[in-house]
């Protein structure tokens, strides 16, 4: 294991044992967010990443119960999805996603939450690039719904709004509308009642910067993508797109 990475789990303890900042509205702790920056920034490969993962399920099992402990999983699981498709290790990366989507059902069986729909939707979505097209087919179409439960509940989640968004700038033709995917988004960035993580700025504008490749305009693109690695310099994904500019 790196300097680093050693560094960075025992700040990680120390953190944890001294105080925990929780947040329970969006199911936020200190050990997760690690673990998501880290993933997000490309710290360390999909494995590597495992340390931290154990040390977020560790603390969430310490500090929540019931739905919110199993939102707070999901959201674990999530991210080690992301990581694996990352790597397109698509088989890893589906299972960790069904084992999101199937937490955050649990979850609703308890209580409906507002994350809790979101978290069905962000596994589903993620899910159908990695799964058969027949899972796209038979479950894509329940993102969107799931976005707009998580809006009726809380009509200030970020993360909800681009869920909802995502798919005009994402979908395949002739389903995708870059334009509209672009300025509902700006509109999102610019709405300051809206609840936006560090997460939701990054994806949002590496959204921006991919619609406007996809729209051929390379000057605006590039703008949103170096934007986009202010709050993750490491992303190799944005990288590689700021390459093929």
């Amino acid at each position: 294991m790196c300097k680093f990475f050693k560094v960075t789990l025992m700040m990680v303890g120390l953190v944890s044992t001294l105080f925990a900042e929780i947040n329970t509205h969006d199911v936020l702790w200190d050990e997760f967010i690690v673990l998501r920056d880290a993933m997000y920034n490309n710290e360390a490969s999909a494995d590597g990443l495992l340390p931290l993962y154990d040390a977020a399920v560790a603390s969430a099992r310490e500090n929540f119960s019931d739905d919110t402990l199993l939102v707070a999983l999901s959201r674990c699981e999530y991210i080690m999805g992301r990581a694996y498709s990352y790597e397109e290790n698509k088989d890893a990366a589906g299972a960790r996603y069904d084992a999101g989507d199937a937490y955050a059902v649990q979850a609703l069986d308890i209580r409906e939450s507002a994350t809790a729909h979101l978290m069905r939707g962000e596994n589903i979505s993620q899910n159908c690039s990695v799964k058969p097209v027949s899972y796209a087919l038979s479950h894509g179409t329940k993102v969107g719904g799931l976005a707009k439960k998580t809006l009726k509940l809380d009509k200030t989640y970020g993360a909800a709004m681009y869920l909802q968004t995502a798919q005009h700038i994402y979908a395949p033709s002739p389903f995708h509308n870059h334009k509209k995917g672009i300025r509902e988004m700006q509109e999102i960035l610019e709405d300051s009642s809206v609840r936006l993580e560090r997460d939701d700025e990054f994806n949002l504008t590496s959204a921006i910067g991919y619609g406007y490749i996809q729209r051929k305009e390379p000057d605006e693109a590039r703008k949103w993508l170096e934007r986009a690695l202010e709050i993750y310099p490491g992303n190799k994904y944005v990288q590689s797109l700021l390459k093929d500019l």
